[in-house]
């Protein structure tokens, strides 16, 4: 190519180090793009997700609930370790609804209360993920 081969491998190196930074432009530009999109209900479903026993417990104003949540989580990691925590779940469940009463838990403003402060305790104690939701898909007062 040029007479002076030291600006033959100069060149050619410079031509590898370019091609090899647009490869990897690209692929961590498109691997960000990928992890950025928002779970699918299937995926969310399946992986990410885990459902609370039915729970029968008293209020502080002696009160009955029934209640049942499902519980989002960040990833699968988080799923298995919120599956072995059943036991804590439960116990953080009775003991937020010991304090309640009938008239805290009604209305939206009052689950989303329960909801949000359940996610906090649960956050709490995961190591491996976050809870990202708590949807509560039943409840009966009596």
């Amino acid at each position: 190519m040029f007479k002076s081969k030291t600006l033959n491998i100069v060149l050619l190196t410079m031509a590898c180090l370019t091609i090899v930074a647009v490869i990897s432009f690209y692929y961590l530009n498109h691997k960000a793009e990928s992890a950025s999109k928002p779970p699918t209900i299937d995926d969310i479903a399946k992986n990410l997700s885990v459902e609370t026993e039915e729970m029968t417990t008293n209020l502080a104003d002696d009160k009955y609930i029934r209640i049942k949540f499902t519980i989002q989580v960040s990833n699968k990691a988080a799923k298995d370790e919120l599956e072995k925590r059943q036991f804590q779940v439960k116990n953080t469940i009775l003991y937020l609804l010991s304090n309640m009463t009938e008239k805290n838990l009604r209305g939206q403003a009052g689950l989303k209360q329960l909801e949000s402060s359940l996610q906090q305790k649960l956050n709490a104690l995961m190591t491996k993920g976050e809870v990202v939701h708590v949807y509560t898909t039943e409840k009966i007062i009596e």
